[in-house]
């Protein structure tokens, strides 16, 4: 499930690229730009879902409103922006499908040209909330998420939940929505046999925009006993990312309320049930073998029950490495100069731990285009590499200092 932390974290990243957008614009007033003279339109490599900025140099077009056309395949949009008197404008973009675009400048700028970014799919994650118990022959309601660790689009598309050999059990579409980039299913499923099952849920993306992912697998242990009340929780946890915990009513039981526990300290209040479910966000403090618990008791006399479940609480979350090594150079680090001259370019290539893709973003005298970065003028450039992680590592980010000197005369 979503947590606190990683919305922090998308926040910053998004954050970051948005900041590039003042850089854009901002990259243009150093005196002497190389670029300055030139008509061009500049998008750097992209990821469906996250924002960035288009670079458009226009400087016959200084203090006019000008329109530039993005195309892939049969979708199109046009974006508008007012060129400064510096020469330079810049525009906000999401991308909402992959591909290779087409960016092409339009009327009075038509002479700029067209940039062809190439727009990644978005990574995605599961997570399967099972019950700890589950009635035989009779309909289970599970809950399953599938998460964009950065960005700003949720996933669409729909929810499979299987045995972890690959027999289906139950298929839905997504249809709920959990902050900003977290989609979910309810997923009913009838067990016809008893004992412990392991399920897995698998996220099957509506278009190209976002990358299947699968769960971890749960065990919930499936009885004919009567049950009040069973304890609903993702089967990894970790220390200082916040998860959801939910107690779910058995059938016939009435709402009322229920108290969460862990080694049988209290961890909530008395939360109330809606629809026989109560949910609590809740942040494991340590790690180890630890026992979560439930305490229900219903709105009528005489319903009440408990649920506990054994879970063993790993360590906290790091962030996703990333290597910058552009083609023919030395890899990159945030603590070493990098010097480039004016009118120099670089192509940048990242790899991350994760083996999710590597996005850039710049601010200063500097542009990017496609994987393509250009030094515009003397002055500082910052250029910021950033990936979204995946399951077991937060999204990471980095950013290098570039040194831009201006030719040797001659």
């Amino acid at each position: 499930m979503p947590t606190s932390r990683t919305r922090l974290v998308r926040t910053a990243l998004t954050a970051v690229l948005v900041l590039a957008a003042t850089g854009a614009t901002g990259l243009a007033l150093s005196p002497g730009a190389t670029a300055a003279s030139n008509s061009f339109i500049a998008a750097p490599n992209g990821m469906v879902g996250v924002p960035e900025v288009i670079t458009i140099s226009a400087p016959k077009a200084a203090g006019q409103v000008v329109t530039i056309g993005l195309q892939l395949g049969s979708v199109a949009q046009t974006l508008q922006t007012t060129i400064g008197s510096n020469g330079f404008g810049a525009v906000n973009w999401t991308p909402a499908a992959a591909g290779s675009w087409t960016i092409s400048g339009l009327g009075t700028i038509v002479s700029a040209g067209s940039s062809s970014p190439v727009v990644a799919p978005m990574p995605t994650y599961t997570v399967l909330l099972a019950q700890n118990s589950l009635q035989q022959n009779v309909s289970n309601s599970l809950l399953a998420a599938v998460i964009a660790p950065i960005g700003n689009l949720a996933p669409t598309g729909s929810m499979s939940l299987t045995t972890s050999g690959g027999t289906g059990l139950s298929f839905a579409p997504l249809t709920g929505l959990y902050g900003g980039t977290t989609s979910t299913a309810v997923l009913p499923w009838t067990p016809t046999s008893g004992g412990p099952i392991s399920i897995q849920a698998t996220y099957q993306p509506a278009s190209g925009g976002q990358l299947t992912s699968t769960s971890a697998v749960s065990t919930p242990n499936v009885t004919t006993a009567d049950m009040p009340v069973s304890l609903r929780w993702p089967s990894t946890l970790n220390v200082g990312t916040p998860t959801v915990l939910q107690v779910v009513l058995g059938q016939g039981y009435p709402d009322g309320s229920a108290a969460f526990l862990m080694d049988g300290i209290g961890i909530s209040g008395s939360i109330p049930t809606t629809n026989g479910v109560a949910t609590l966000q809740w942040t494991p403090p340590v790690s180890g073998i630890h026992t979560i618990s439930a305490q229900y008791t219903g709105n009528k006399p005489g319903f009440s029950g408990a649920s506990s479940q054994v879970v063993n609480i790993q360590p906290g979350l790091v962030s996703d490495n990333i290597t910058v090594d552009p083609p023919g150079q030395p890899a990159w680090s945030i603590a070493q100069p990098i010097v480039m001259r004016a009118g120099a370019t670089v192509t940048l290539a990242g790899v991350s731990t994760s083996g999710t893709t590597v996005l850039f973003s710049e601010q200063g005298p500097c542009v990017i285009n496609g994987a393509v970065l250009t030094a515009l003028s003397a002055g500082q450039c910052q250029v910021t590499a950033i990936s979204p992680g995946n399951a077991t590592l937060t999204p990471g980010s980095e950013t290098y200092t570039i040194s831009i000197q201006n030719p040797p005369r001659r």
